[in-house]
């Protein structure tokens, strides 16, 4: 075992076995204790190393995990964005690379601020600059807030701490889990009653979540609705081709035909592949019809901005209750192209249908629906915790739509669906999660499916949801105090290293005279 320790290359290679293991943490796998033991061992990987070395096992640590967990971009690129296959393997090896210089940075950080593997560098400042990553990936370049290690435990005994400490709560309690886990492997053949402390430790802090599932935070409002959810499967290349647009339509309408009678209708993202002032008159047939059976009808579809060329990606209601949201988290080369006046026409896939959207506003009015007040999100916007807290506690409903056949037969369905289930379980709302070729679902509060449409079929998925008021710990205090809570952890482990290092540090002053 020693002489397997002393070979650089393997413990490399055991740091990017790790990363790619962590992916079974999250949908469709869920096996949520791999979010605490692959973490362990990375940071064992960190362990006697030098700075340099420390980079390069976090960076192939995130190769395997991003290379795993989000190699489905691959599918967006070459498969719905024409491009040649060498190329689009290219650009999603460049975009693995850049998302692994996340846990690089950690690595090269926390052997910089802490040369020595103190107890306080492993069980503070490690979680601690582990959350502190990841909420930096949620904002900088306008961020990607996926495979967050909080996500992981959706359907975990931690769950229960969604509602208190959001995902970066979680994924600091998964982490610091990790810690304990190297600190009682260290001590075990040296100082057994500290390993057996930490231990303890462990166990407790596992124990004390499982009460808290009987706690309910919100508390429901009125009668339970009826609510439809249209799954119309278009496939992805004809969704904006001018020769399918009716057939579309028409496929849309007849499934909803059957469902008048349900109080909320919702149709999944860009379901109607025309903007708004091109399609009026359909717009205005689904309008009445609507109104006719006292139902509210809510949509996906393009819609012009009034003072520019370009569009916003929207959610229109109609029928009973009228409202608008538009997209405010856009999704960088899907639906805008940074440096667009250089890059487009370089390749097809800067050229997609519809990759010109405009953000929308901070401030907008929210939607309503069956006297209910709605929180809308559209496609990866459920993944930022910021955009559901600004609507919170005032919306009593969630709604995501969204159009995961970009994705195809991947993993990101899968993943996009456990994140709206632990935005409904950290806000004690109902949602419903509409898409085009699956995974279409209703969510309870709890974040369990309710009920769900298979992939890759047409259909619809009906059922009763309630409105949902009160608010969680999470909803009053939102993700702030936790990320300054890491900050001071920070220093705190440093202070406590500095002092250490003092005391062991030998008396080199000369006597007195």
């Amino acid at each position: 075992m020693k002489k397997w320790l002393t070979k650089p290359y393997l413990i490399d290679l055991l740091a990017l076995l790790a990363g790619l293991l962590t992916v079974t943490a999250f949908a469709p796998f869920e096996w949520f204790l791999i979010a605490i033991i692959s973490p362990a061992v990375l940071l064992f990987c960190w362990l006697n190393v030098s700075a340099k070395r420390a980079f390069w096992r976090g960076w192939l640590f995130g190769i395997g995990m991003f290379g795993g967990g989000v190699s489905w971009v691959f599918i967006s690129i070459h498969v719905y964005g024409n491009t040649a296959p060498p190329l689009a393997f290219l650009i999603t090896l460049l975009f693995i690379a850049a998302l692994s210089l996340y846990p690089a940075c950690q690595g090269w950080l926390l052997k910089r601020l802490f040369p020595q593997d103190s107890t306080a560098k492993l069980l503070l400042a490690f979680p601690a600059s582990w959350v502190l990553f990841e909420w930096i990936r949620t904002w900088l370049f306008t961020g990607f807030p996926w495979l967050l290690l909080g996500y992981s435990q959706t359907d975990s005994h931690l769950q229960s701490l969604a509602p208190l400490f959001g995902a970066f709560g979680i994924s600091f309690i998964v982490t610091f889990s990790s810690a304990l886990i190297v600190c009682f492997i260290r001590s075990f053949y040296r100082k057994q009653k500290q390993a057996y402390t930490y231990l303890l430790v462990f166990i407790v802090l596992h124990a004390i979540p499982t009460p808290l599932n009987l706690v309910q935070w919100t508390q429901t409002k009125g009668q339970p609705i009826q609510v439809s959810l249209v799954q119309g499967n278009i496939p992805q290349q004809l969704k904006w081709s001018q020769d399918y647009i009716d057939t579309t339509l028409e496929k849309y309408a007849k499934l909803t035909q059957p469902h008048w009678n349900s109080q909320i209708i919702v149709w999944p993202e860009a379901a109607i592949p025309l903007p708004l002032h091109a399609a009026q008159s359909f717009v205005d047939l689904l309008d009445e019809k609507a109104k006719e059976n006292g139902a509210v009808f809510i949509t996906g579809l393009p819609i012009k901005a009034e003072d520019s060329d370009q569009y916003y990606n929207s959610v229109l209601a109609l029928g009973q209750d009228q409202g608008r949201y538009d997209k405010r988290y856009l999704v960088p080369f899907g639906e805008y192209v940074p440096f667009d006046k250089v890059l487009r026409g370089l390749i097809n896939f800067f050229d997609l249908p519809m990759s010109d959207f405009i953000r929308g506003s901070a401030k907008q009015v929210e939607i309503s629906a069956a006297n209910i007040s709605i929180g809308a999100f559209i496609c990866y916007e459920i993944a930022y915790s910021g955009a559901m807290h600004s609507l919170l506690p005032q919306a009593e409903l969630l709604i995501t739509v969204s159009n995961d056949a970009w994705f195809g037969d991947s993993l990101a369905p899968e993943q996009h669906l456990q994140i709206a289930q632990f935005r409904s379980l950290q806000s004690g709302r109902y949602q419903l999660f509409s898409t085009n070729d699956g995974i279409t679902a209703i969510i309870s509060p709890q974040g369990k499916v309710i009920a769900q449409l298979p992939q890759f079929t047409s259909g619809v998925l009906t059922g009763e949801v309630q409105a949902m008021t009160g608010a969680t710990p999470w909803v009053y205090v939102g993700g702030k105090p936790a990320v300054g809570l890491m900050f001071l952890l920070l220093i705190i482990a440093l202070l406590i290293s500095k002092i250490s290092n003092r005391r062991r540090r030998p008396d080199l002053k000369s006597p007195e005279a």
